[in-house]
């Protein structure tokens, strides 16, 4: 029976995108202001990336480096946030990487908002939650947090309930029995609102199986038709980049 299974219908309403509503070389960079204002224009939810600087502050980024999508080289962690500001932009956007306040400013309520945090395996997560709770203060729209950490969606169990929380599932969770035992275990300790998993994984006897509790299925990256045709039979609710939903629009 579902006993004490919590609620959030808002988790499965939008189609969400990922990153916000980028594309790639233009001033709509993924991660951007300009990304997440296109993806709330459009009605649509939004998913963005989230990591912690040297001083702590939660920016907006998916990389642990700055190579691919700044002018810069290194690892975030290793500069403080006004420093990447002065220094850096992001792509073409010609902004620089905002701070998880500025993404909630800008989304303002008006949608959901999916946080996925990016831990360190080899570092405690537990100022980077911090962060991510001392952020969301004061905000009353409609957000969850995602990791494929469990140890952040355990941590957000423990301190901040109130909030949905996601696991993200990839290959190494179901590739192997060994980690298919381990996802169970952790699923069974840190109790997921829902579960974001890989597209090209879908079908799969787990997610299934979830889905039959009543619990949400969330699965990224959907790119393409052929991925939406997947998502949309067997998920609840998409992560995707264009061209998927909105068609192939300029």
């Amino acid at each position: 029976m579902a006993n004490n299974q919590r609620h959030f219908p808002w988790l499965t309403e939008h189609d969400i995108a990922h990153r916000g509503l980028f594309e790639a070389g233009t001033s709509t960079e993924e991660n951007t202001l300009a990304s997440v204002h296109a993806a709330v224009k459009a009605g649509y939810a939004v998913e963005i990336d989230v990591r912690a600087t040297v001083d702590d502050i939660i920016v907006v980024f998916h990389d642990e480096l700055l190579d691919r999508m700044t002018n810069g080289k290194g690892a975030v962690a290793t500069w403080g946030f006004k420093q990447l500001r002065e220094e850096f932009i992001v792509g073409k956007s010609g902004q620089p990487m905002p701070s998880l306040p500025d993404v909630l400013d800008e989304v303002d309520s008006e949608r959901p908002l999916f946080v996925e945090i990016k831990s360190s395996r080899h570092k405690s997560p537990q100022k980077l939650c911090a962060g991510v709770r001392h952020a969301f203060e004061g905000y009353g729209g409609p957000v969850a947090i995602m990791s494929f950490d469990p140890r952040v969606v355990n941590w957000f169990k423990t301190y901040m309930p109130k909030y949905p929380r996601g696991l993200v599932v990839g290959r190494e969770f179901l590739l192997s029995v060994k980690r298919r035992l381990a996802l169970q275990l952790w699923v069974h300790k840190c109790k997921p609102d829902f579960i974001a998993c890989d597209v090209n994984l879908l079908p799969n006897s787990f997610c299934t199986s979830w889905r039959k509790k009543g619990k949400p299925l969330l699965t990224w990256t959907v790119r393409d038709q052929k991925m939406e045709t997947i998502a949309r039979e067997h998920a609840d609710a998409m992560i995707f980049e264009k061209p998927a939903v909105i068609g192939d629009q300029a």
